[in-house]
């Protein structure tokens, strides 16, 4: 009996709680408080390839966490060219939420960084995905999620997002299925507006858009999912189930 309960026990040091999403996201929100309010180890970086009101628009979210990112995370637990070792970049995490879901997810918490312009914390490298301070061929998977949207050089971020992607590595691409005008945005946001179209050029609203920014680098396609339902926030508010556009694929050498 004594045996039985030893590895009854012991099989429960195995659980990985980060795996359920409220357990995550106190444990995300406790660390950020620690982390801002008694180390105050906030930064932030500018650059001239986001939007004006990113710092802004983040910040008001700090402390927040959705599931939207399981989207992303989700798959890459079950591409078999990855393993709980891989080095995976996830960009714009904005907190540390995104890295626990994916270690989660059983990938290794030391192979898993975050690169943001807002970071307070260790694990989370400040940074612009314009110009991705890590060296070429770097990481076996890249994840961005929702963070293209900040950009007003989409094209730029993904040519880094391909330059520190291994050959045969995994990018994963997330963005929020929208059509609000820059007025409904700031009616939306009491006083802002996020895009900045007039810059950006036409938004990254579909799988086939991302598929154009990434020409010839794209090779297999593990999942693509482009907003079936159509859902955005409208002028008159937001709405809980709005539709979302992701596409995950393989880094695809061009040939010579």
């Amino acid at each position: 009996m004594s045996s039985v309960i030893t590895k009854a026990l012991a099989s429960l040091t195995k659980i990985n709680l980060l795996i359920e999403p409220t357990i995550c996201h106190y444990y995300t929100v406790i660390r950020a408080l620690y982390y801002t309010k008694i180390k105050r180890s906030l930064s932030v970086l500018e650059s001239q390839d986001a939007v004006k009101t990113n710092a802004l628009h983040n910040l008001r979210s700090l402390y927040r966490a959705n599931n939207r990112m399981e989207l992303l995370l989700y798959p890459l637990a079950i591409i078999e060219t990855l393993n709980k070792d891989s080095k995976i970049l996830i960009i714009g995490p904005r907190n540390e939420n995104d890295l626990h879901r994916l270690a989660g997810l059983g990938f290794s918490s030391r192979s898993i960084v975050g690169l943001d312009l807002l970071s307070y914390s260790p694990r989370i490298k400040l940074g612009d995905m314009h110009d991705i301070p890590f060296p070429a061929e770097h990481f076996d998977a890249v994840v961005c999620g929702w963070t293209l949207s900040y950009s007003t050089n989409p094209q730029l971020a993904i040519n880094e997002i391909l330059r520190v992607t291994k050959p045969q590595g995994i990018v994963a691409i997330g963005v929020e299925y929208a059509t609000l005008s820059e007025q409904d945005e700031i009616k939306l946001t009491g006083g802002y507006a996020i895009q900045e179209p007039h810059k950006a050029g036409e938004r990254v609203n579909s799988t086939s858009a991302i598929k154009h920014l990434c020409q010839q680098h794209l090779g297999h396609i593990y999942f693509e999912h482009d907003a079936p339902n159509r859902i955005g926030h409208g002028k008159d508010g937001l709405v809980d189930n709005v539709s979302n556009v992701a596409l995950i694929f393989s880094k695809q050498i061009p040939l010579q």
